[in-house]
């Protein structure tokens, strides 16, 4: 079979599946494209990212390497450090969260679309079937091919909406283990730094001044 050919059945088969079926393509596209754009950022972050064992050693070092998620986490501190030790805590947290919202972004809006999704199934299992009583209404049973019609809207929708919404949970649910996973290395990271920033004042002074150059 030919492209053209399964593009035709597709389309085809979506068409039987009534208006419900335009926000449930709409839904799709949207979710995919948020899900891919998440992994690529993990893979970003990820890469960037030096292993957990060498913190300590690249922070005391002096040579952190200010780039990645760790840079951003460090440059952001450092400029706003006050070197009171209750100010730069609080401070550290602030940087911490606002990295874990960036990181986080994205990652509610696939589990809610993927929620979206079956309901809207659902409406169009109950517009099929309105528009299947409808046609008995009018003709009997006796139409067979009309009656054909409402019934294939009402599985048609319902199949879509469950296509749509299980492996977007399944990836909303991935993500979001993820993104936690990253925030739990964040923490680890940002404590590590603060430690560092607390018993050595001279290298956290050189850090601050390598940062503001």
């Amino acid at each position: 079979m030919s492209l053209p050919d399964i593009v035709e059945m597709s389309l085809d088969y979506l068409e039987k599946g009534g208006e419900v079926i335009i926000p449930l393509i709409g839904i799709s596209f949207w979710m995919w494209f948020l899900i891919f754009k998440k992994l690529v950022e993990l893979y970003v972050y990820r890469k960037d990212e030096t292993p957990a064992p060498n913190h300590q050693k690249e922070l005391s070092s002096g040579t952190a390497d200010l780039k990645g998620w760790k840079g951003r986490l460090v440059e952001e501190f450092l400029r706003n450090c006050s070197f009171d030790p209750e100010a730069d805590k609080k401070l550290l947290t602030v940087v911490v969260k606002k990295q874990l919202i960036t990181l986080e972004k994205g990652v509610k809006t696939i589990l809610v679309l993927a929620s979206v999704a079956p309901l809207l199934g659902l409406l169009g299992t109950v517009t099929g079937m309105i528009t299947t009583f409808d046609v008995i209404s009018i003709f009997g049973t006796g139409n067979a091919k009309a009656l054909a019609a409402g019934i294939s809207e009402a599985l048609i929708t319902t199949q879509t909406g469950l296509i749509v919404a299980i492996p977007g949970l399944f990836m909303g649910n991935f993500l979001s283990r993820e993104v936690q996973r990253f925030h739990d290395r964040m923490d680890r990271f940002g404590l590590s730094f603060y430690r560092l920033f607390e018993s050595d004042p001279d290298l956290a002074r050189k850090y601050v001044m390598g940062v503001n150059r």
